[in-house]
């Protein structure tokens, strides 16, 4: 693989280890709160912790390559990583019929534990790795790279900064002078210099219209048993993460990955919009509709609900709900509210600085046309106008818009009066759309809850 001879070593290491600290702190804990490991059903239940976890690690490829993960990913790695664990082994004593026998303070505090000891964990072996490696070149495998372009260039930073990857680049065969990179040679050169020096890997960052070229270094490679890495330079135009598949033998290059491209990950946050807006729209509508309809209908004539066309997910267009919060106006579809807007009556004022005002949208979700949590919805006259001006702008419709979004709690909301403010919200629903997880929108849920409690200074 890319990451080098240790792959498989260090994601089998980190497995065990984590097993073995499984087994430890249950042990300890046991031992510090005075319950008896010996017993029967603490045994049974060590047992399925740890045959829980081999299983969320068969479901779930958690630790793939441990040194790709960073900062907060390590964390809700973890948290999902603990969650599965949590529901296979609650099931166990369940089905086994013990869970009566197991005390409930310790679960608790074990698992709790657990989520402070696996990412100190993971992060520990990584810097032991990269300060065992560092002053282990002769156990790094060599390499040379082929072309001395951009791509090739950032390849080489990548490797020589993060030396946990366990490869050691000797420097570049290209054919055009350089003189702050380190030059071996020209591509002639190459083979020799390969054959000479133990190379047990080759990056290559030659452009296409090399193919033959590139085809003869590939043959040199697999005649001499040396691992063969074709780098297209494509990464100009990259700017999120990207996958790779093989149709019939054709590399395919998806240039926007989404975990939303997953229907099991649609279904998940579907699930999640009809068991909160029916609640929602059962429970609790109901009573914001008995205060606020007729304060609405005493506030001025006209209707209780708003409806204003909007631009939904793929571009498609839907009737968007809220509660009426301003006079019937003609610049209703053209213009945003500003904070001291003559339009707005005073409890509409109100609505919309605690978001009451949106709270109709659950229909919406309900419905289908929206979720909870995603992009907001702009009205058709934005999307045709900032679509020209914003170059990204229309990739935030690849998903259904929401309530509330990452962009808002971040700050991005109400009038944008310079076009940056845009831009930024466009960044984060961008954002948002990549690294999208039923735990990221629990987050924004309950950040939005929070703000519609605390007041917002950009709600108006």
């Amino acid at each position: 693989m890319i990451y080098g001879r240790y792959r498989i070593f260090i994601s089998s290491l980190y497995a065990i280890m984590t097993l073995g600290l499984l087994s430890v702190a249950f042990v300890l804990l046991a031992w510090l709160m005075g319950e008896s490991i010996m017993g029967e059903p603490y045994r049974i239940l060590l047992t399925l912790i740890l045959l829980g976890y081999v299983i969320t690690l068969m479901f779930r490829r958690f630790y793939g390559d441990i040194r790709e993960l960073r900062g907060r990913y390590i964390l809700r790695n973890t948290v999902e990583t603990l969650s599965f664990l949590l529901l296979l082994t609650f099931t166990g004593l369940f089905v086994l019929h013990i869970s009566n026998a197991i005390s409930r303070l310790f679960f608790v505090t074990y698992f709790a534990v657990l989520l402070v000891l696996m990412p100190l964990s993971h992060i520990v072996l990584r810097k032991l790795l990269t300060w065992t490696l560092g002053f282990r070149e002769r156990s790094m495998e060599k390499a040379v790279i082929l072309g001395a372009n951009l791509v090739g260039r950032k390849l080489n930073a990548k490797l020589t900064r993060n030396t946990y990857y366990g490869i050691r680049v000797l420097g570049f065969f290209d054919d055009t002078p350089l003189t702050d990179y380190k030059l071996l040679g020209s591509i002639a050169e190459a083979k020799d210099y390969i054959k000479a020096n133990g190379v047990t890997r080759i990056y290559c960052s030659l452009p296409m219209i090399e193919e033959a070229l590139i085809r003869d270094f590939q043959d040199f490679a697999e005649a001499n048993v040396i691992s063969f890495y074709f780098v297209p330079q494509i990464s100009y135009c990259l700017y999120n993460q990207m996958e790779v598949e093989v149709v019939q033998g054709i590399p395919v290059f998806a240039m926007r990955r989404s975990p939303l491209d997953s229907f099991h990950n649609v279904l998940i946050k579907r699930a999640l919009d009809v068991v909160l807006s029916v609640f929602f729209l059962l429970v609790i509508f109901p009573l914001v509709c008995l205060i606020f309809v007729p304060l609405i209908k005493l506030s001025s004539p006209g209707p209780v609900f708003f409806r204003q066309q909007r631009t939904g997910r793929n571009g498609k267009t839907f009737y968007c709900y809220k509660f009426r919060s301003m006079r019937p106006n003609r610049d209703a579809d053209r213009l945003q509210a500003t904070a001291n807007d003559s339009r707005k009556t005073r409890v509409g004022d109100f609505m919309r600085r605690t978001n009451i005002d949106e709270l109709p949208q659950f229909i919406n979700v309900l419905r289908g046309e929206m979720s909870i949590v995603g992009p907001r919805p702009h009205m058709l006259l934005h999307t045709e106008s900032y679509s020209q001006l914003i170059g990204k702008y229309m990739v935030r419709h690849f998903i259904k818009p929401g309530v509330t979004g990452w962009a808002q709690i971040h700050g991005f909301r109400g009038e944008t009066k310079e076009l940056a403010q845009m831009e930024g919200r466009i960044i984060k629903d961008i954002w948002y759309i990549e690294h999208w997880s039923i735990w990221l929108d629990l987050e924004i849920i309950f950040r939005t809850a929070f703000s519609m409690v605390a007041g917002d200074k950009k709600a108006y």
